[in-house]
């Protein structure tokens, strides 16, 4: 169960006041700029026109793309801050000039990366200051949600020392501890400011006493949380739904299954794939071709079974960058394979040589973020050792994923290395969102930029 609820104090007291400073500060960029900018192509006059049509644009893209993927959500480190300040301005300044391109048929380019480059700036300053007031009042034990634990087994000792000692939760003051003194709570509750209680109580053994302080939460709008004893079960992010009169838990909440999920993931493929394909990637595949034919004979690219949705194989591409070789369905590639050529080890070095995958990617064998399909003489090794390894399946596979940004990348040298890259795999399916794919996105292009070890 994931504790950090989308509250409407967080949403009230947050997110709209940074919405609006951001607003503010895209309008005033933008109307500066008109006044020190010198346009030389008359077509780009159109941007001194009424701008009520670019307020709108800009305000429907921070109310209608960034509000759902939670980009104004507390608790974000400095860099994190810096990070989403980049993306919020990379989509709103790049739907906007595509907005003007399209309605005006002009596209005043150095306009928009001044603009770009400005709002980065500030509003990266105004999100830091945001963050330090927060954190200046959470000193001050302001703004945060008071939390009460009810139980005495060892589920209550976890949740109340994530409560105390986990950073993850610092939005969180446990205020109270309590067994089943029913009276005591009952006064506590009545008597001081508490905006949720955990509740780990057997409700088939103290039916009564459930009850009781459910009916207390509700009558003083207290957010009530059961807390199961889920040991010996999976621990995964279960959802609980109903049938007839009795409760049924569904082992995972796997949001990919929607259809609006899977369309909005698919048509973000689609777009990214073909611009990739059409700009870039030709001026790629000659500057390849001529280094792979120099380095060693054999085809540019090179082609691999490996295992995808649902289990079903498919033909995955690459550069080639290693000599052909017999071995190549087999063995992974280590830190000192000889099969590597000089051009292909900067080929891996550099992640170029995924590039062809993009084709994958159109073709709807692969999505850009996924977990990394792997060969299937892999897959049936791995299959018998790691637990689960084949819900890993469940999504398409990815040219980047989210255990290749957190350090699983490369060789799997041994089993426990494949588990840990299977559970993070696991986690991304269960919590994926728009948010968290463009979050993946960027920590690669970063890993890619800082230089990978592991990318060999």
């Amino acid at each position: 169960m994931n504790l950090k609820t989308f509250n409407n104090k967080e949403f009230f007291f947050y997110s709209v006041p940074a919405m609006l400073v951001d607003l503010a500060i895209h309008i005033g960029i933008f109307e500066w700029l008109l006044k020190v900018f010198t346009f030389t192509d008359p077509q780009d006059l159109v941007l001194t026109r009424p701008r009520s049509l670019y307020f709108l644009i800009v305000g429907f893209i921070i109310a209608m793309v960034l509000v759902p993927i939670r980009f104004y959500s507390r608790g974000q480190n400095w860099k994190n801050v810096i990070v989403r300040a980049f993306f919020q301005c990379l989509v709103t300044v790049g739907i906007l000039a595509a907005s003007v391109r399209v309605l005006f048929y002009s596209f005043a380019g150095q306009f928009f990366l001044l603009e770009g480059i400005a709002t980065v700036v500030l509003i990266s300053l105004s999100h830091l200051l945001f963050r330090a007031f927060i954190l200046m009042a959470r000193k001050r034990g302001r703004n945060k949600i008071h939390v009460v634990v009810v139980g005495e087994n060892e589920n209550a000792e976890r949740l109340s020392a994530l409560f105390r000692n986990d950073r993850e939760y610092a939005d969180y003051k446990l205020v109270a501890n309590f067994g089943e003194d029913l009276p005591a709570i009952e006064e506590y509750l009545d008597n001081n400011k508490v905006h949720q209680l955990y509740c780990s109580l057997n409700p088939a053994l103290k039916s009564d006493t459930v009850n009781t302080i459910i009916r207390v939460c509700e009558k003083l709008f207290i957010e009530f949380y059961f807390v199961p004893n889920m040991d010996g079960y999976p621990h995964r992010s279960m959802t609980f739904s109903e049938i007839g009169p009795m409760t049924v838990v569904k082992l995972r909440e796997e949001p990919l299954s929607y259809p609006l999920n899977a369309a909005v993931k698919r048509a973000f493929d689609i777009i990214i794939s073909i611009l990739f394909l059409i700009t870039i990637y030709p001026f790629v595949w000659c500057f390849v071709a001529i280094g792979t034919s120099i380095s060693s004979p054999g085809p540019i690219l090179f082609k691999q079974k490996r295992t995808g949705y649902k289990g079903r194989p498919f033909t995955m591409y690459k550069f080639r960058s290693m000599k052909v070789n017999a071995d190549a369905d087999k063995l992974q590639a280590t830190a000192d394979d000889p099969r590597k050529t000089k051009f292909g080890d900067f080929l891996r070095r550099t992640s170029i040589d995924e590039l062809p995958q993009f084709i994958n990617v159109l073709k709807g064998d692969m999505s850009i973020i996924g977990p990394r399909p792997h060969m299937e003489l892999h897959t049936e090794i791995y299959t018998k050792l790691v637990d689960e390894y084949l819900v890993r399946h469940m999504v398409k596979p990815g040219l980047t994923g989210w255990a290749q940004v957190n350090g699983c990348r490369g060789e799997t040298k041994t089993t426990d290395a494949m588990a840990d890259r299977v559970r993070y795999d696991i986690w991304y399916i269960e919590h994926w969102s728009v948010g968290l794919d463009i979050k993946i996105f960027i920590m690669t292009i970063a890993q890619i930029l800082g230089g990978d070890k592991q990318a060999y």
